[in-house]
């Protein structure tokens, strides 16, 4: 190992040709190979791990992790360690030429790196936000699959064109149903939302029924706070008058 790695083998190729783990390559990376190789005998203990062959054959079959049987055969009375165990898996696979693939999807379901990787149709989350929001044009199969998986989507997209119709009517009576009616909603944010509504009543029903607007007042305070923060620890109110006037 110390020899390949003067080479310049990487450690990853290191693992991959001598079947070792990565604690081992840092541990013998260097140092004399005689002291580090030498093996006190009266403290060895004598592995057990022929008795569990056929096991670990099966779960090696079964594309489980070496960490997975590891822990099943230390159950089962297993002596040794992980990285021996990792050795012993090692053994087998190339023993018995065993198609071994360990890597798992998000179902649990062992990968086979060689297969075609299967085709899929998905919506995404934009997709489904323009659909309620802008009246976007989805497939009819997905619109379906939406509805079956998500039904109160159904009543989002109402309560979205009900308060849109609000503001382009500019009735106030329709804001006080769209709270009557949302506020005792089986859908827990569409009724906190209602209810905000309630809370701040007339500025929301001055929004309905008036053209005038704070935007521009509350786009100034922000500017002012952007130079303010760009400001800070440097300068005091003189300069800072200064600048809030340059830029406006």
């Amino acid at each position: 190992m110390q020899e390949l790695l003067s080479e310049g083998y990487a450690r990853v190729e290191i693992k991959e040709m001598m079947q070792m783990s990565y604690h081992t390559i840092r541990r013998y990376a260097s140092g004399e190979p005689y002291k580090l190789c030498r093996i006190n005998k009266a403290k060895m203990k004598r592995l057990n791990n022929e008795s569990y062959r056929e096991d670990i054959v099966s779960y090696l079959q079964k594309n489980m992790t070496f960490r997975e049987i590891c822990a099943r055969i230390t159950v089962a009375g297993y002596n040794g360690k992980q990285s021996q165990c990792n050795s012993y898996c090692h053994e087998l696979i190339d023993e018995l030429s065993l198609s071994y693939n360990p890597r798992r999807n998000s179902a649990w379901v062992a990968m086979n790196p060689t297969a075609p990787k299967p085709k899929f149709h998905s919506v995404s989350f934009s997709d489904v936000f323009d659909y309620i929001w802008s009246d976007k044009e989805l497939d009819v199969s997905d619109v379906v699959y939406i509805i079956n998986k998500y039904p109160y989507v159904f009543d989002i997209i109402d309560c979205v064109r009900d308060f849109r119709n609000i503001f382009i009517q500019k009735n106030p009576v329709l804001l006080k149903q769209f709270i009557f009616i949302y506020s005792v909603c089986d859908i827990k944010p569409l009724k906190s939302f209602a209810s905000g509504l309630l809370m701040d009543f007339d500025a929301v029903c001055n929004a309905v029924s008036s053209d005038l607007s704070n935007g521009f007042v509350e786009g100034i305070n922000n500017k002012i706070k952007v130079i303010k923060r760009t400001m800070y620890g440097r300068a005091k109110i003189d300069l800072l008058r200064i600048k809030v006037l340059h830029c406006l």
